[in-house]
């Protein structure tokens, strides 16, 4: 089939096949490049095989690469052992930090103690009412709640007026009816 005789297909708005495309330069290889030129054997095409090295060359080549990775591994001989001390370094900055909290929780539990002592508070009544953080928080929580309870003690546990029974008679009885009689009589007339 010739391209005069192939089917004409319809790809889209400016499709062109290859041989409609003037703007596409088709260069030939440069010779001692690319595939097809005689050289030294580097870019025939083949994979694997590039620029040959003498046996010379090569043992140079290897003993530079050589020195290189020496260097290197000098470089870095201590990593491990480096990675390994700040790991341990971490782990006792961690048991530092636990350490210190545990002691700041002491130390408050210690205060909300003492505190609790002084203005005769129960143990139920400090855990659950006593939680400033710092010592005047702490003093303030503490008269507050040792006048309530004082307060309590003193009028002990009663309702006054519980069980009795309140009246909306307030002595204002003749008013109302006066009132209701006369907006009663206006709207009679």
């Amino acid at each position: 089939m010739s391209k005069q005789d192939a089917p004409k297909r319809v790809l889209g708005a400016g499709f062109a096949p290859s041989w409609h495309r003037p703007h596409f330069r088709y260069f030939a290889p440069v010779e001692g490049e690319g595939a097809g030129g005689e050289g030294n054997g580097a870019g025939d095409g083949k994979p694997g095989e590039g620029k040959l090295f003498t046996p010379e060359q090569q043992a140079e080549v290897n003993r530079i690469v050589q020195e290189r990775v020496q260097r290197v591994e000098t470089k870095y001989a201590d990593y491990n052992d480096l990675k390994k001390a700040a790991d341990g370094a971490k782990t006792v900055e961690q048991k530092l930090a636990d350490l210190e909290s545990k002691h700041a929780e002491a130390e408050a539990r210690a205060l909300r103690s003492d505190i609790a002592t002084k203005h005769g508070i129960s143990a139920e009544d400090r855990d659950l009412f006593l939680t400033g953080s710092d010592e005047a928080a702490l003093e303030a929580q503490a008269k507050r709640l040792a006048e309530r309870l004082a307060d309590q003690k003193k009028n002990g546990n009663r309702a006054p007026k519980e069980g009795g029974t309140t009246t909306t008679d307030d002595g204002k009885k003749d008013i109302r009816s006066f009132a209701k009689n006369l907006f009663a009589a206006a709207q009679n007339e």
